[in-house]
């Protein structure tokens, strides 16, 4: 069969640093579905950036040949290559907010796109194919979407616009990259099934760029494995999972919680193969109560979390499991006192927090520390690695310079980073370094309670199951206890105890993992543990 797009020997660079990616050679099956995996850093992105020429201003292509339906895309200057963008080469970007003009509607923007391709159609045969392109990704009521702006969407529903937009004007291909990863689960199922429904209807080829190997296991027939720049392994994806032959498709392979052997591994088979939990460790460090918080106005209120009841015992790890909009995030806020109930109590390490004032929160949050999801966006990209981990003992005067600069160094040391690193700025590390920094900081006040928001969703498959590691050996040392908030069953089943799904504001079912995991008693945890 002759591939859609072919890649000779493509070389590229970023300013003097060593190559991004070194000799890369690759066939595109036409009408296939190609999944480019590897860990962050091993050039995926830079890959399809080449493929569609928006590689950054540093980027360069030093060596190599990009064919397209067996035109070499390298003899068209800029001018004549823009015109390939859309009515050839479809694109759907990791960051639909990023992506989306907030001043303009969804329906100005997808019109956009017909006239910069230079679209032959009238302004009502594009309308007529805007609506019936929306259905096809699942939207019912089309024209209230194409009047909407991008903040009025959810962050499926945007996805879904791209996806829209990328398929508008019926392009040979289509590069995915890294389209669910800011995502829950079941809503990343529906962006998938947007791409794959448009794929199938228009005849268009998909390469997927992810890092979720059960995710390309599924919805890829060919894949394409990168490490630090180079091909390792290709082939059809069924045989590549099966029988990997490199020793880096194995390490990928073993690091996520939902691949083993070769194939997909069920959430409940993950739990089976791990260490049985300690059972109920000590008294509750957070109690919840009956509790209650809306948002907004009377008249158009949001129950946010409703009537909702959970225990954590001290040393265990509690996770709270849902969706997109379920009420996790306010739950956790409630938990910190960065939220106060309607209704309901909230104890936390004995304190009943509804009632603290400054100083009470203060002390509080002494005790009870936050990871957040985003490294990059929670770190100081100012400050050094010093400055980042040191900056609550000097928020809480704890200590002299010298003996701050000892912690820090400890702190460091306990996180598993080189004590060189300590002048390095968030920029200059990976994402699961920036994600040890941000335990380490979380760390500095020797805190009794972490609460873990999604801290493992944005990482790669081997990065992320080293920094659950990482917090299953820190829980053990320090005698922590951790609520996390997450929406991946897999990573629940990986290193909690307890569980709780919600839903809506709601409990739908809590208990131990074992229990809630080996016999769910709801559809949709059932629908959790089938993603």
């Amino acid at each position: 069969m002759t591939p859609l797009v072919r890649i000779d020997g493509l070389t590229v660079a970023y300013g003097h640093r060593a190559p991004a990616l070194s000799s890369v050679s690759l066939d595109v099956p036409a009408g296939q579905v190609t999944a480019v995996i590897g860990e962050s850093g091993s050039g995926k992105s830079t890959l399809a950036h080449a493929v569609v020429r928006l590689l950054p201003p540093a980027g360069r292509v030093l060596a190599g040949r990009i064919e397209l339906s067996g035109e070499d895309l390298g003899g068209r200057g800029d001018k004549a290559f823009r015109a390939l963008r859309g009515r050839h080469i479809g694109f759907v970007p990791q960051d639909p907010i990023a992506s989306l003009n907030p001043t303009k509607t969804v329906g100005a923007q997808l019109r956009e796109a017909f006239a910069l391709a230079g679209s032959p159609l009238t302004a009502a045969l594009v309308d007529e194919r805007l609506r019936a392109d929306l259905r096809d990704v699942g939207f019912a009521d089309p024209d209230t979407v194409l009047a909407a702006y991008p903040h009025q969407l959810s962050g499926g529903m945007r996805q879904r616009v791209l996806v829209t937009m990328a398929f508008s004007q019926r392009p040979e291909l289509v590069i995915a990259d890294e389209p669910t990863s800011a995502l829950d689960v079941l809503v990343g199922q529906e962006v998938l099934r947007a791409i794959h429904t448009a794929r199938a209807r228009h005849d268009t080829t998909v390469v997927l760029i992810t890092h979720d190997l059960a995710l390309a296991r599924r919805n890829a027939d060919q894949v394409v494995v990168l490490d630090r720049g180079e091909v390792v392994e290709s082939g059809p994806i069924a045989e590549v999972f099966a029988d990997p032959r490199h020793a880096y498709t194995r390490s990928l392979l073993a690091s996520s919680p939902r691949i083993a052997a070769g194939r997909v591994r069920s959430v409940a088979e993950t739990y089976r193969r791990r260490e049985s939990p300690a059972g109920d460790a000590g008294e509750p460090v957070i109690e919840l109560t009956g509790v209650s918080k809306r948002f907004g106005t009377a008249r158009r209120a949001t129950l946010a979390v409703d009537d909702v009841t959970l225990s954590v015992p001290r040393g265990t790890t509690f996770a709270l499991v849902g969706e997109s909009g379920s009420g996790k995030t306010t739950t956790s806020r409630l938990v910190l006192g960065l939220e106060r109930p309607d209704r309901g109590g909230v104890r936390v390490l004995g304190l009943d927090v509804p009632t603290l004032r400054r100083r009470g929160l203060r002390a509080l949050r002494r005790q009870a520390q936050i990871v957040y999801q985003s490294p990059f966006e929670s770190l100081n990209p100012r400050l050094s690695l010093r400055g980042i981990v040191g900056e609550p003992l000097e928020a809480y005067r704890i200590g002299t310079r010298a003996e701050r600069a000892a912690r820090v160094a400890d702190l460091l040391d306990l996180v598993r980073l080189p004590r060189s690193f300590v002048d390095r700025k968030p920029a200059e590390l990976s994402g699961g370094q920036r994600q040890r920094v941000a335990i380490a900081r979380a760390l500095a006040l020797a805190p009794k309670l972490l609460v873990l928001d999604e801290p493992v969703s944005a990482l790669d498959a081997t990065i992320q199951a080293a920094v659950l590691g990482l917090l299953v050996e820190l829980q053990r040392e320090l005698g922590l206890t951790y609520f996390l908030v997450t929406h991946d069953l897999a990573v629940v089943a990986e290193v909690a105890d307890r569980v709780a799904v919600m839903r809506a504001g709601r409990i739908l079912e809590q208990g131990p993992v074992e229990e809630v995991i080996l016999r769910p008693g709801q559809d949709y945890t059932r629908a959790l543990l089938a993603v």
